[in-house]
């Protein structure tokens, strides 16, 4: 790991979404496969990891003898500058002083509130190559958790007025599910709402295409009942 120096405007910085980074400040840190994987499953985890668990999530491939030892030295190697993973009885949790983007993200699914700065977090893929069992559970969960809280993200930040950071929710919801109606129906109901009924029909006939081409499914009559009026004017 690399050397660092403490300065009292730095934290530790764990990044799990749009890929794996470890940084002090602006200081990346070097981590191995091993103890990067110890890492994420530690700050995917909401309570300490047994260290059996850990050690047979992380190396399902080796005797439980040798997947402990495997433990035992990645974490001699993240005890070192600076404090990581701490020990709770014979548990493991990740240190309370880690910022982790991923449990800072989860706190907008569970209240999205109108914060624009949410969108970034929810749009992101997390942990993207990790092909990891563990890894794709959290992942199956989050895929669902975000699409909700965008929606919703969309709506609040629409209801405050902020129409340029609501478009930007609504689009990244339907951009991670395309086949999404009510992220769709969101967008719709912006364009809407802004005015532009022009683009509501376009956003609608894309997505009735889409559904159309890749389910062979025609859009439900909730937004076909939004959509009606303005698809007689069309005709």
């Amino acid at each position: 790991m690399t050397e660092l120096t403490s300065a009292p405007d730095q934290r530790l910085h764990l990044q799990l979404l749009d890929g794996f980074r470890l940084g002090f400040g602006r200081t990346p840190i070097h981590v191995v496969p091993g103890a990067q994987r110890l890492l994420a499953l530690l700050a995917l985890r909401a309570a300490p990891v047994p260290r059996a668990v850990a050690a047979a999530l992380l190396w399902p491939e080796a005797t439980a003898r040798r997947a402990g030892a495997c433990l035992r030295s990645s974490l001699w190697r993240l005890s070192k500058p600076v404090q990581l993973v701490v020990a709770v009885d014979d548990a493991l949790t990740l240190d309370l002083g880690v910022d982790v983007d991923f449990r800072r993200a989860c706190a907008f699914t569970a209240e999205p509130g109108a914060n624009p700065a949410a969108v970034a977090l929810l749009k992101a893929d997390l942990l993207p190559g990790w092909v990891q069992p563990w890894v794709q559970a959290e992942r199956d969960w989050w895929w669902q958790a975000r699409l909700r809280a965008l929606e919703v993200l969309s709506e609040k930040l629409r209801s405050c007025g902020d129409h340029h950071h609501a478009h930007q929710a609504a689009l990244a919801a339907v951009q991670t599910d395309p086949l999404r109606e009510s992220a769709h129906r969101t967008l719709v109901e912006l364009h809407l709402a802004d005015g532009n009924p022009a683009q509501a029909v376009r956003q609608y006939q894309s997505y009735r295409a889409l559904l159309r081409a890749q389910l062979g499914l025609e859009p439900s009559p909730h937004i076909h009942d939004l959509m009606r009026p303005l698809l007689r004017s069309t005709r």
